[in-house]
């Protein structure tokens, strides 16, 4: 979206002046048969508070727009943890069906957003008055009236009582589902207070709008790891162990969340986002939100709904099938940034069209979802060459404390080529090519021999060209601005019937979890040693390095990436909330 220009927020600061000697005067001037006035308020200039005493919540109040408007929080979360889980005999639709807003309880009203009415004047004689939703959306809105200490349901045929008429009535409002498609709902609501007297009728209208749900991206740091269950596997045991110890060392004090499904693939079948509103004092009131992946017939998928509970919601997103295009590690996001004059405050959503035979940009769900959101448009990337076809297997973001605030790091074939003629010009071409025990027995020679190999890689480097590229269109990077991480793929051996696609040769770097902007876990590298030292394992620590990042390598080989995967497929993450503008 373009800046406001001087002009624009000279004419605002003018209208709320006038507006506000507006009030003044007609306050002022009114006679008792005049003083019948509908007026409701909620935050409508987002500073947290609704109090009747700021002008700002007053003026242009009935539209909203990307800058001035109330924001209102799908309330989805599971306070008390009543919902059923994975392994109940429920459908997925019950499973899902279920949360805080689902009934007419206002179960987790530190998540209404504030709303008030303005009292009406007492000289007025038998009045009545009433406060309801209008419009597309209106049967996904909760209206509550505080009463006493209790937050009670106000239905649309409901009316105040005489007392909440003339001294104002306090409020709360919420929405019992996210923004799914904005063919059937934008999120928009239009909040009425009418009010009634003998043959009077005043009405009072007020524009609010569902919070987007944004995904994180890098520039949040990671405060806990959520892993499936190991099924009493040996190998993912030890994995569990070193990945713990990672974590630990690179920050993160939450202990791992387990889930409760032995899907290896926790990064695919869940991602996780969040929505907030402003709060009082300037803090942000945001509620998590788990997202299970389009791909019903997925069974792990499920057992996102065992991560609902306070302040964490879950929702599904319908789809067919299991399609790889379909997983969320397919999903990524860049950081916020601007470029040719569009502003992106919450950053983009970058998409993989899949593999080939997938060959498209995920389920109509999913597409309707992401632009239903307004917010973090999607980019696609090309990643039909790759055999999982995922963009998490060549790109990630890393955050940088100058400049737009990020980096782009992508895998980079040619420096893995490169590494392996360093060794073999210096000598060691006999050497294993493989550190790992029970690895292909194959030399740095017999590797650099294998024509096809250098081949795909070769073109393997000229699909990650091609993503750069489109990368730089859309965002501004130059090409001094990626860090190049080593990395070397190979044709894929037996691997979901993709002879022709590619697969990470050593465990892809790339596909790790980055904690924070000073720490990313990797998988080993099990590269060729040589006097003592891992090859690809050293180019890899200088490459983060070059960013400031410091790597904590974990061993995946046999839990994930012989399966076709690292460490990022395998994990997810809960991110910060709340440090980024306000969605809008």
């Amino acid at each position: 979206m373009n800046q406001e220009t001087i002009f624009d927020l000279a004419y605002r600061k003018i209208w709320l002046v006038v507006g506000a000697a507006a009030l003044v005067l007609t306050a002022c001037s009114a006679t008792t048969e005049e003083r019948l006035v509908a007026d409701i308020r909620a935050d409508t200039n987002r500073d947290g508070i609704v109090d009747g005493k700021d002008v700002g919540d007053g003026i242009e109040k009935g539209k909203w727009t990307a800058e001035y408007g109330a924001i209102v929080l799908p309330n989805i979360g599971d306070v008390a943890r009543r919902c059923p889980t994975s392994r109940s005999p429920v459908s997925d639709a019950e499973l899902a069906g279920c949360h805080d807003a689902a009934d007419d309880v206002a179960r987790a009203p530190d998540y209404l957003a504030p709303m008030m009415t303005m009292p009406v004047g007492r000289g007025v004689a038998g009045m009545t008055g009433r406060v309801e939703p209008m419009g597309v959306g209106a049967d996904k809105i909760r209206i509550f009236v505080k009463r006493q200490d209790s937050w009670i349901r106000l239905r649309p045929d409901e009316n105040l009582t005489d007392a909440e008429l003339r001294d104002g009535a306090t409020l709360g409002i919420d929405s019992r589902d996210v923004v799914r498609d904005r063919a059937v709902w934008d999120g928009s609501v239009t909040v009425r207070f009418t009010v009634r007297t003998g043959g009077r009728t005043v009405t009072d209208d007020i524009a609010l709008r569902v919070a987007p749900l944004l995904l994180h991206s890098h520039n949040q740091n990671a405060e806990a790891l959520v892993i499936p269950s190991s099924a009493d596997d040996p190998a993912y045991d030890r994995f569990v162990g070193d990945l713990t110890a990672a974590a630990q060392a690179s920050g993160v004090t939450a202990p791992l969340i387990t889930m409760n499904t032995t899907d290896t693939w926790a990064q695919d079948f869940v991602e996780f986002g969040y929505v907030s509103m402003p709060g009082a004092g300037g803090k942000t009131i945001s509620l998590r939100v788990a997202i299970r992946s389009p791909q019903p017939e997925r069974e792990g998928g499920r057992s996102v709904f065992d991560l609902r509970g306070p302040g964490m919601g879950a929702i599904q997103l319908g789809g067919a099938g299991d399609r790889h295009v379909d997983s969320f590690g397919n999903v990524e996001t860049i950081p916020p940034y601007t470029h040719n004059g569009n502003e992106f405050p919450q950053g983009r959503v970058i998409i993989g069209t899949g593999n080939r035979n997938d060959a498209t940009v995920g389920s109509p769900e999913l597409q309707k979802f992401f632009a239903a959101q307004q917010i973090q448009p999607p980019l696609t990337l090309d990643t039909t060459w790759l055999v999982v076809g995922h963009v998490d297997e060549f790109i990630q973001f890393l955050p940088t404390p100058s400049g737009r605030g990020w980096r782009p790091a992508v895998s980079d074939p040619r420096r893995g080529l490169e590494l392996l003629r360093e060794q073999q010009r210096a000598g060691h071409g006999a050497e294993p090519a493989f550190s790992k025990p029970g690895a292909p027995d194959r030399t740095i020679d017999n590797v650099l021999a294998d024509q096809r190999f250098v081949a795909d890689n070769e073109f393997a480097a000229r699909k990650i060209d091609e993503n750069v590229e489109r990368v730089f269109q859309e965002t501004g990077t130059k090409p001094e601005d990626f860090v190049r991480i080593p990395g070397l793929y190979e044709l894929s051996a037996g691997i979901d019937d993709e002879p022709d696609a590619l697969v990470s040769f050593y465990p892809g770097a790339i596909n790790g979890v980055l904690i924070n902007a000073s720490n990313y876990i990797a998988p080993r590298q099990w590269g060729p040693v040589v006097n003592g030292r891992d090859v690809f394992e050293a180019a890899v620590t200088d490459a983060y390095r070059s960013a400031g990042v410091s790597v904590h390598y974990v061993d995946d080989w046999e839990t994930l990436h012989v399966a076709g995967g690292e460490i990022h497929c395998g994990t997810n993450v809960l991110r910060q909330t709340g440090i980024l503008p306000i969605a809008r």
